[in-house]
């Protein structure tokens, strides 16, 4: 009987399966060309995402994100405010990784929740990073956002199987996130012949997304200080965003788990106390983006 432990063909015919079945919307496409125009107006821009409802989900929840959302600010509900509060700028940055999770939708996603941990991912990454200089404000968001990008490709094409290997490693709360990450990572050596993380950074850079968010989502869970602030917040917030969901760990636990993926990815300029404070405040400000998104 087959289990997740049985070779499954390679991460470049996986990335070609993937494409056949998700490929990128031609919503999306218009979009990015969009954004791209300075002549598109904010009405033009509004008319082509809400003509994708996953796109237009997508976008809400950026906007309801810490990154934007004023902190007790009314929660974000019209599509066209939404737009408004991210900005033209701001959204030319984004637009390709909110289309590209916009394609992403499974039952087996729906399962491991992989969007909402990729909500939670990105305002940790934000969260972890205003301290560094020379951070772009949207890019540790967006790195963070698309940090499971290589497995929600894994869920599409081998969705129950993939489903076993996470639960299995990532949803083992008997090991630490770091012995998790790390079994995860040789179970999807010995069954893609590649980590997600390679496979996602690989999707992102077949639909041409910038090569410093491709190289984020490629950063390993261990890190020396001298890797960049971006690979080393990405790699961090993946790790980072199990512990903040985990809904029986105590406050010393999640301090203890945060202050051990601090030491793995060098991100040392924090105390931990501090670290974990930023961490379950960005989960939780995330949880509500997402509740204000899905009650519009």
């Amino acid at each position: 009987m087959e289990d997740f432990r049985s070779p499954f063909p390679n991460a470049d015919r996986l990335l070609d399966r993937v494409m056949d079945i998700c490929p990128f919307p031609a919503t999306a496409q218009r979009l990015m060309a969009l954004v791209d125009d300075d002549r598109s107006s904010l009405d033009t821009i509004g008319t082509a995402v809400a003509c994708d409802p996953s796109l237009a989900t997508q976008v809400l929840r950026v906007a309801n994100s810490a990154l934007f959302r004023k902190a007790g600010g009314e929660a974000v509900r019209d599509l066209r405010q939404a737009l408004v509060v991210i900005g033209l700028q701001e959204l030319r940055a984004m637009a390709g990784a909110m289309a590209l999770l916009a394609t992403f939708a499974s039952p087996d996603e729906v399962s491991l929740d992989l969007q909402r941990a990729s909500a939670i991912s990105g305002s940790i990454a934000a969260a972890v990073m205003p301290r560094f200089v020379g951070a772009g404000r949207t890019l540790p968001f967006v790195c963070g956002l698309l940090a499971e990008v290589g497995a929600l490709v894994c869920l599409v094409v081998d969705g129950p199987m993939y489903v076993d290997l996470w639960q299995q490693t990532v949803g083992a709360r008997r090991v630490s996130p770091i012995e998790g990450a790390r079994q995860r990572e040789e179970n999807e050596i010995r069954r893609y012949r590649a980590p997600s993380r390679s496979i996602g950074a690989r999707l992102l850079r077949r639909h041409r997304l910038p090569e410093e968010i491709a190289g984020a989502i490629e950063a390993p869970s261990e890190l020396g200080p001298s890797a960049p602030i971006a690979h080393r917040a990405t790699a961090f917030a993946r790790m980072a965003t199990s512990v903040a969901t985990a809904a029986s760990a105590g406050a010393r636990e999640i301090e203890a788990n945060i202050a051990e993926i601090a030491r793995s990815t060098s991100l040392g300029d924090l105390a931990p106390a501090e670290l974990a404070r930023r961490v379950v405040g960005a989960a939780a400000y995330a949880e509500r983006a997402l509740h204000s998104a899905r009650t519009t």
